[in-house]
């Protein structure tokens, strides 16, 4: 398969490195405007300067490619993604989706209306600590939970002049993609609703509220807590955030980068183990490679469009909680506006 790399910052460079090591993902075009970006790209992977153009309409017009690898800021991913599409094109997207919700779904409904395949990277559920946790959870080892907690303390997105430090609520819109997707995988739940509170440390660097306390009710009762800062400069959690799970039988707990379960067996001391489960291809590399096996054998991918907006719809609903004075918001709510 042959793609089509758009945006080649410092993120996109590791896709190159990504799309190297598959050997059914070749990257024939870089789109790229900003000449130090395409310089710094050439030089470390020995680009030619002929396999760049600054717009993608210019490469879809020189090359005949399968698919294109977006790693542009959201903003730019609706008119990506609806060009590419137009184009007969698959395409992977970096997340979040969008920076606007009814965008994510017209670029879902785009991927739809055109019968291509979109899948959104969320990188961190391939891991080995999230993948573990699903099957002991799967395997009811604690039981069906019913209560979950994470939290997330980061000396996080410091560099001046990124829009990080500008942007409102950034660690909700841009890092809890992450953390929100991750909860949805883990705990096999849909969101039904989200509380959230919002606040700017005096010491924080961003312009935008990073430190938040969230609420989410998942289907069957299960409430979940994520509790975040974005400027911490005491003790980190990981950067897949510190997670406990609780079950009638015991818990499951993220330790640094272990999962453990406690069991409480009647007549008997509490039972503690480390475990671990084959995660398979994990990071980067297992998201091309579900992208690529999906599109070859003409099923839905995981962390698909459809999919990944249960996610994002967390991420809006909570800004929009926070807005509002915490009061919760209805994620079906958010699904029944128009786009």
């Amino acid at each position: 398969m042959k793609g089509i790399l758009v945006g080649v910052g410092g993120r996109a460079r590791s896709w190159i490195e990504t799309c190297n090591r598959h050997p059914e993902a070749e990257l024939i075009a870089f789109v790229e405007p900003v000449e130090k970006n395409r310089q710094a790209a050439q030089e470390k992977y020995g680009l030619r300067d002929d396999q760049f153009y600054d717009k993608l309409d210019d490469a879809l017009d020189a090359v005949s490619a399968d698919f294109a690898l977006d790693v542009t800021p959201p903003a730019a991913h609706e008119e990506i993604a609806t060009t590419a599409f137009r184009a007969g094109l698959h395409v992977l997207q970096e997340k979040p989706m969008s920076d606007e919700f009814a965008a994510a779904r017209r670029i879902v409904d785009a991927a739809e209306k055109a019968d291509k395949t979109l899948m959104i990277t969320q990188n961190y559920r391939y891991s080995s600590q999230p993948r573990t946790t699903r099957q002991v959870l799967d395997e009811g080892i604690i039981g069906v939970p019913e209560l979950a907690d994470m939290g997330f303390y980061m000396e996080w997105a410091r560099a001046p002049g990124t829009h990080y430090t500008t942007m409102a609520y950034p660690l909700v819109k841009d890092m809890g993609i992450h953390h929100f997707d991750l909860l949805r995988y883990v705990l096999g739940r849909e969101p039904k609703s989200v509380r959230c509170v919002t606040w700017r440390p005096s010491w924080a660097w961003h312009a935008g509220d990073d430190a938040h306390n969230l609420l989410i009710e998942f289907e069957g009762g299960l409430m979940a807590t994520h509790h975040a800062n974005g400027c911490s400069v005491g003790k980190h959690s990981i950067w897949n955030g510190d997670l406990r799970v609780e079950g009638p039988k015991g818990s499951i707990t993220w330790e640094g980068g272990k999962v453990v379960y406690t069991l409480r067996v009647p007549g008997q001391d509490r039972v503690q183990e480390e475990v671990e489960r084959p995660a398979g291809v994990t990071g980067q590399d297992g998201l091309l490679a579900e992208f690529v096996s999906a599109i070859q054998e003409g099923r839905e991918p995981e962390c698909s469009g459809p999919d990944n907006l249960k996610s994002l719809a967390i991420v809006f609903a909570a800004v929009e909680s926070a807005e509002n004075g915490g009061r919760p918001v209805e994620i079906a709510d958010l699904f029944s506006r128009p786009f």
